[in-house]
């Protein structure tokens, strides 16, 4: 294929190939780190990064690469890339993409794979796995490239998944055969996407907001819930003033930890329990009414909730959540 590639682009025509097409799509859309072990049929990819700029960061074990790149893109809010071997590195990776995507941190692993025409006929190729199908129960967003000129498209598409709407892991596979695909470099060139506000702000609609400050004006008790969602969001004065000029009292989730005080007279976290008893409005802020909020079975004669944050409505598809009212009567729950 290389040499028929060749012949085709002509004696003058400068070449470009896969390895060259993933590191420069990385290049324009920001990325600098890459985390990895290496291995065949990565070996020669990480070298070439490495030569090309990129820092390359190895682990001894998948999952601790994939952990760093998961951290990575949720202290930056650019999603961390995590760079794996096939069938055994992408299975030691993947505890990591599944922890990606359950806690909404923006990351991407790309692992090299065997040939799809072996696979998909189990002819028992080196070590032969159908790493797609598996990846699909275990992130947000799984794609496959299989040709050169798709290269910029693919990485475009992962970096948009992972971090646009509820952020969270994309496995993006990568057959061994594509890094050594050639083609012209300047069409090459122009193959290649630059993602661009792949997360826009969403302003909420005036009636959602309406609705919810007449819930909180109608408020005898009540609280702030600040989640990872708060610090993840980096608006951190904004959260500050909110806070302060309503003097209504917070409670800091773990990840959320930071973004005020805990010496803060507002704080409430040394009577949690209480507060969430006794509050009849809770302002949640990036928060999720998950098992460590009791799923939100607060048992009060009534209990509302002004939400900010990202819901999920089914795997792979979401959608943003500013100043929802949700009410429930309790007493329903036994």
């Amino acid at each position: 294929m290389a040499e028929a590639a060749l012949k085709a682009a002509g004696p003058e025509e400068e070449l470009t190939d896969g390895f060259n097409l993933i590191i420069d799509a990385l290049k324009l859309n920001g990325i600098k780190n890459i985390y990895a072990v290496p291995g065949i049929p990565i070996t020669d990819f990480l070298r070439m990064s490495q030569a090309a700029g990129l820092r390359v960061l190895s682990f001894r074990h998948e999952q601790n690469a994939g952990y760093a790149a998961s951290i990575a893109g949720w202290l930056t809010k650019q999603p961390g890339v995590c760079v794996t071997v096939s069938a055994p590195g992408f299975l030691n990776g993947l505890t990591a993409l599944a922890h990606a995507t359950t806690n909404c941190f923006p990351m991407i692993m790309i692992s090299g794979s065997s040939e799809r025409e072996v696979v998909d006929l189990q002819q028992g190729d080196y070590e032969e796995m159908d790493q797609l199908a598996v990846a699909k129960t275990m992130c947000k967003a799984a794609y496959r490239v299989l040709h050169a000129q798709d290269i910029g498209i693919g990485i475009a598409r992962a970096i948009r998944s992972a971090v646009s709407g509820r952020p969270g892991g994309v496995y993006l596979d990568l057959p061994a055969k594509l890094f050594g695909q050639v083609m012209g470099a300047d069409a090459g060139k122009k193959s290649l996407v630059k993602v661009i506000d792949a997360a826009p702000a969403q302003i909420p609609a005036p009636d959602a907001i309406k609705r919810a400050l007449d819930v909180i004006k109608g408020a005898k008790k009540p609280l702030i819930i600040l989640g990872k969602g708060a610090a993840y969001a980096q608006c951190d004065e904004a959260i500050k003033n909110f806070v302060e000029k309503s003097g209504i009292p917070f409670l800091p989730m773990s990840m959320a930890k930071g973004l005020l005080p805990d010496t803060h007279p507002q704080c409430a976290g040394a009577a949690r329990s209480l507060v969430l008893k006794d509050s009849d409005v809770v302002i949640m802020m990036g928060a999720r009414l998950n098992w460590l909020l009791s799923h939100g079975k607060v048992r009060a004669t009534r209990h509302r909730a002004a939400r900010n944050g990202f819901e999920r409505r089914d795997r792979g598809s979401c959608r943003r959540r500013h100043g929802l009212v949700r009410q429930r009567d309790a007493r329903r729950d036994g």
